[in-house]
């Protein structure tokens, strides 16, 4: 898989402050079926305020859920904090969510494990 050099210098920011990142979701997915990547999400081990800190411009679009926004090089990357997940009474959003710092926890919860 060819990463965008934007991908590589922000994970580099990460690995920098010493946060391990992931790329996960539909990326993964269309880079094993081949096809086009257009969309790129992240989870990691900082919190959504640890994020915050190391990235100047961030949106704080499901912190409770720990998921933010951080625009970087004219892209908006979503990144999610590692966590494990309660029951889901709106089929959408889980009603509670813990945040783990371990990517096996995080990933029991995920379609592609």
């Amino acid at each position: 898989m060819k990463l965008p050099d934007a991908i590589i210098k922000f994970a580099k920011i990460f690995k920098k402050n010493h946060f391990q990142i992931y790329l996960v979701g539909g990326a993964v997915r269309d880079c094993l079926y081949k096809g086009k990547i257009t969309d790129y999400d992240f989870t990691t081990n900082a919190t959504p305020q640890e994020v915050i800190r190391i990235f100047p411009h961030v949106v704080p679009v499901g912190i409770e859920h720990g998921t933010v926004i951080v625009l970087f090089e004219n892209h908006d990357f979503e990144v999610t904090t590692f966590r494990t997940e309660g029951k889901y009474s709106d089929s959408r959003h889980p009603d509670k969510v813990n945040f783990v710092r371990s990517i096996d926890e995080d990933l029991k919860r995920r379609d592609l494990r």
